[in-house]
């Protein structure tokens, strides 16, 4: 009888073949250190018990107002926003600049619903249509019926961005429009439809958009509490939506279509169709982040789909740090925190400054500020003890605390007023400042650090690999 060829195979050729199957597989597939995990579990454990418990407990005990918790559920609607950016932009590759017109498009359709008596409006119709606009004086139009059911306008919220980003994203992407042509033309886009809903004609209330919601949604606790602690679920369950694609071998062919589209096609596969899908799914998530910002705000305008509000949200994004979902989400709550101060302290010179963020992000920070949480687990998966890869994320962890307590007004009276200068510049941002400089400095010092390691751990793998070849050859060391 013939030996079977499996029992040539050797423990070290098994070994060998196992290192090469584990270097071949992309970032996507590849097992982090168990250490790794448990700090990945913790942190998530640790901002889940915060946002789910501490926040309301702190609200109930008085010492976050209630508008904080407002505006907090405001934050994390554009978070739910930033993860749709994140799987067209940072894993599919197509800067899409028309985000804002799919979040203002499911905004509109939960406002038009809460405008009617039926969704707790304070008119039998919305007070612009009292007036005579081209025949519609003091009668809703028949485009408005349906949205008197509360089912309806959720099925619209989520299906009318989809199936027009479905739609737009076929037309454009079947004809291989990609790179910077495609991130004008869904500028364009966004800057035609918000001319169109200025425009009375659309009874949609112009330039001053819906208001006069459900007075309680924005001004009682319960409804506060509810409407916040319901965006936060729906944020978490949108992650893990997110995180199951990207995992999967979807996720794969969609980071393909970023690094090399062209070797695709010869593979058979037709990548304007993943790239339709992303699009969508990035749609839906903004309709949904838009339905839950309506309530929340009391007010919707056409002012939420302009072209500038589409670059901000991938200025989140890119602070955070593209190609990784929470990065986006926490790039999208800290600079609308930081923005909401900004606009608040500096109401004149805000706008410079959001310039020179996004700047700072794009010269300093190319991975964002979720860089120096990966920097750490490099440094980890290569060795160091968790305790002193830890330092590394001081700073972000620093940002973080800094903006936390901005965003519920629990930073200390002495950090807000200067007593020598008390029209000055706050103190506050003095710290912010010197904690941006030590963020970039411990980004720049550890990946020095980190590629310096890579580079010496590569050298003896190539140099442990190429011994057992020159033996076999007959070339020995001092030979």
């Amino acid at each position: 009888m013939h030996e079977s060829p499996a029992s040539d195979v050797t423990d070290s050729d098994a070994q060998r073949a196992q290192e090469l199957f584990q270097s071949s597989q992309t970032f996507l597939m590849r097992m982090p250190d168990i250490r790794v995990m448990r700090m990945r579990m913790a942190a998530g454990a640790i901002v889940l018990l915060l946002l789910y418990a501490l926040v309301p407990l702190l609200n109930i005990a008085g010492k976050v107002p209630d508008y904080k918790v407002n505006i907090l559920g405001q934050y994390l609607c554009y978070a739910i926003v930033a993860l749709g950016v994140d799987l067209i932009w940072g894993y599919t590759g197509l800067l899409s600049l028309c985000q804002a017109l799919f979040f203002a498009l499911g905004a509109y359709a939960m406002a038009m619903h809460l405008s009617l008596p039926e969704g707790g409006g304070q008119y039998k119709i919305p007070q612009f249509m009292e007036f005579a606009y081209y025949g519609h004086g003091g009668q809703l139009p028949a485009f408005w019926q349906p949205f008197r059911h509360f089912g309806f306008a959720l099925f619209a919220g989520i299906a009318i961005p989809g199936i027009f980003a479905t739609l737009f994203g076929f037309l454009i992407l079947r004809s291989r429009v990609r790179g910077v042509y495609f991130s004008i033309i869904t500028q364009a886009l966004a800057a035609a439809t918000w001319l169109l809903m200025c425009r009375n004609e659309m009874l949609l209330g112009g330039t001053n958009g819906l208001t006069n919601f459900y007075r309680p949604m924005t001004a009682d606790r319960r409804w506060i509490i509810s409407l916040y602690l319901l965006t936060l679920t729906v944020l978490v369950l949108a992650y893990l939506f997110c995180r199951s694609i990207v995992k999967s071998r979807l996720g794969r062919v969609l980071v393909a279509i970023r690094d090399k589209e062209t070797r695709l096609y010869f593979a058979g596969y037709k990548p304007y169709a993943f790239k339709v899908f992303a699009l969508a799914v990035g749609g839906m998530l903004a309709g949904i982040g838009g339905m839950l910002y309506s309530p929340q705000t009391g007010i919707i305008t056409p002012q939420q789909m302009n072209v500038e509000e589409s670059i901000l949200m991938v200025v989140m994004v890119a602070l955070g740090g593209r190609g990784r979902l929470w990065g986006a989400v926490c790039g999208a709550i800290l600079f609308r925190a930081a923005r909401s101060s900004l606009t608040s302290d500096f109401s004149g010179a805000w706008l410079l400054v959001e310039g020179l963020i996004a700047v700072v992000v794009v010269l300093f920070f190319s991975d964002g500020f979720s860089g120096l949480w990966l920097s750490m687990e490099r440094q980890i998966t290569a060795g160091q003890s968790v305790l002193r890869a830890s330092v590394t994320i001081i700073p972000l962890i620093a940002v973080c605390l800094f903006l936390a307590t901005e965003a519920l007004g629990l930073t200390p009276r002495f950090l807000q007023v200067d007593p020598a200068h008390p029209q000055g510049i706050a103190p506050k941002y003095y710290v912010l400042v010197a904690i941006l400089i030590a963020v970039g400095v411990f980004h720049r010092l550890n990946s020095k650090v980190t590629n310096k390691r890579a580079l010496i751990a590569s050298a003896s793998s190539v140099t442990a690999n190429a011994e057992p070849s020159l033996e076999a050859a007959g070339i020995k060391g001092g030979s």
